[in-house]
């Protein structure tokens, strides 16, 4: 029996006043047990519309709000923004060893809050926060604030872990359109950040062609994704000729070409980041290598030659995975043929990325006696004592430099300095771009060993290469 119950038994043997003061004191007793759960309660609702990791409003409570404030819009001009802020790649690295109880993380959110108030809201990645800016004078004044937010945000933390910094992405979207919807302005806010991780810019405002790019950019990928599951009936090789210094052809580089029933023609400039930025470009670089070895081998068995090669492109993320020496050689072992029939080319910005694991994969391959080639040589970051230390065979000048070496003493010069550390390294070199006799006539007086570009031949189809290959003459002709 409770001490309330046992206290309301005896209270009829009491006289008026004690039972006057019983009453009263089991009136506070549960007074101060409703106080008690409403504290409880209030707790408890907190820890539910609450982060615990940052101490900000949930993703759910942020939709309200946003309703709220569209529903309260005057219609007078004031500017309604959304902010969406991710924590950049300096704060990736660290969150699992410098950060494991989130200490970081709960003193940014709040270091957002104290330039922009209350509107803070946790977003659905425990580095990602969204922030309403529901009445700001302009467009202007939005990307103040973020700017605010962002410089807020790279400052050093307190000790002991001042030596730690930094900082975010942010999509912000704004609009003076009472009728806007909330999840039209977030999911505006996502692509400008989506647009933002992909340039490493800090703030980017979304656009109307932003958006176009965007819902593009979707289609695109899922179009790719289709073409690959499909057998890829709808890309196709084109094979442009590399001649040497006398014109005498010595072989071709593989180009892919994509035409969506869909789409239309897609080109590679446009699809092959997309291919690379979701994972595809393996299926993609490994279909390109086999079919242009397979037509390569075709080609020698027609002309009774095996002097000539095949160059092939290969991607970053290619070259990252941990078995492509192996599915090289298992494609050059399936058919038959020799290493030195394919060459590799690779661009500056693939060597660098963990350049001591692709020196060791790069000398690997060449054990079977497969060429490398860096391409697009001049435009890359690529240092010259790594470069060294590369296993290579060729550099290949970019277009860039070739398409003025023949009114630009720099470029000239240039080109001519390429050459001769490429030599001096025992290298060849190959230029790019190669469209008229003068740029040819300046390139040979650099000493340049290699030339491809429409001079000598347009890309061709598998079956005009071989043509070519049969008349076996030197380009250009006539």
């Amino acid at each position: 029996m409770s001490e309330a119950g046992a206290t309301s038994q005896t209270s009829s043997d009491l006289g008026p006043d004690r039972k006057l003061s019983t009453l009263e004191e089991e009136n506070r007793v549960l007074r101060e047990r409703i106080s008690a759960l409403e504290d409880r309660n209030r707790e408890l609702e907190s820890l539910v519309k609450h982060d615990p990791r940052t101490g900000l409003p949930i993703r759910r409570l942020f939709d309200g709000a946003l309703e709220d404030a569209l529903a309260s819009r005057n219609g007078h001009g004031d500017v309604l923004a959304v902010a969406l802020i991710r924590l950049d790649e300096a704060y990736e690295k660290i969150k699992h060893n410098r950060d494991r109880n989130k200490v970081l993380l709960f003193r940014t959110a709040h270091r957002i809050v104290s330039v922009v108030g209350e509107t803070v809201f946790q977003g659905d990645r425990v580095d990602e926060f969204i922030v309403i800016l529901p009445s700001v004078p302009n467009h202007d004044s939005a990307l103040e604030l973020c700017a605010r937010i962002e410089d807020a945000i790279r400052e050093p933390h307190e000790g002991p872990a001042n030596d730690i910094a930094f900082g975010c992405h942010i999509g912000l979207t704004s609009t003076t359109d009472i009728d806007s919807e909330g999840a039209h302005l977030i999911g505006n806010a996502n692509i400008a950040l989506q647009q933002s991780l992909r340039t490493k810019q800090g703030t980017v405002l979304y656009t109307v062609e932003m958006g176009q790019m965007y819902r593009r950019r979707l289609e695109i990928e899922g179009a790719i994704v289709s073409a690959v599951r499909q057998g890829f009936e709808f890309f196709r090789i084109v094979y442009q000729p590399l001649v040497d210094r006398d014109g005498v052809l010595s072989g071709a580089e593989a180009l892919i070409r994509w035409e969506d029933p869909r789409l239309g023609s897609v080109t590679p400039s446009v699809f092959m980041p997309i291919a690379e930025s979701t994972g595809w470009v393996r299926f993609i670089g490994h279909w390109v290598l086999y079919q242009a070895c397979r037509q390569l081998k075709t080609w020698s068995s027609h002309s009774g030659s095996n002097h000539y090669y095949v160059s092939v492109n290969i991607d970053q993320s290619q070259l990252q995975q941990s078995d492509v020496v192996e599915q090289i050689v298992g494609v050059l072992d399936s058919l038959k043929l020799p290493g030195s029939c394919l060459r590799l080319e690779i661009t500056e910005r693939a060597l660098m990325e963990r350049p001591d694991q692709v020196i060791e994969k790069m000398a690997e391959l060449r054990s079977y006696g497969i060429g490398i080639s860096v391409d697009d040589f001049g435009t890359g970051y690529s240092s010259l004592s790594y470069l060294r230390r590369f296993p290579l065979d060729m550099l290949k000048i970019d277009k860039s430099f070739v398409e003025s070496v023949d009114s630009s003493r720099e470029s000239r010069e240039i080109v001519r300095a390429i050459v001769t550390m490429a030599h001096g390294l025992k290298l060849e070199t190959l230029a790019e771009g190669v469209e008229g006799r003068e740029q040819l006539e300046a390139l040979l007086e650099t000493g340049c060993d290699r030339f491809q570009g429409y001079y000598f031949s347009y890309p061709v189809s598998a079956d005009q290469f071989g043509k070519i290959l049969q008349r076996n003459e030197r380009l250009p002709n006539g």
